[in-house]
């Protein structure tokens, strides 16, 4: 025998997490594990901190990937060179 499915009551909804905006963060509020990007001219009123939580560092994975950009070399300089070129202001 087939019974009607009846619609299961609906679980009690968990509301989502708000998500960390960007500039919350005063001196005061700023926590160990919080993005301490500057955001803002630090004399103005205005001023505040990312306070997103931070990766593994002192900021959040977006403002490490602005922070900490890979050194590019300039092509065609090795370092003899380099060394011989500041060495002649001296000479």
């Amino acid at each position: 025998r087939i019974e009607a499915v009846q619609p299961r009551p609906a679980a009690a909804q968990v509301p989502a997490p708000m998500p960390d905006l960007p500039g919350t963060a005063t001196v005061m509020t700023l926590g160990a594990h919080m993005c301490k990007w500057p955001i803002g001219d630090p004399s103005s009123d205005e001023f505040s901190f990312c306070g997103r939580r931070s990766s593994e560092g002192v900021y959040c994975v977006e403002h490490a990937r602005v922070a900490y950009q890979p050194q590019v070399r300039k092509g065609g300089k090795d370092g003899a060179s380099e060394l011989a070129r500041s060495l002649r202001r001296y000479i």
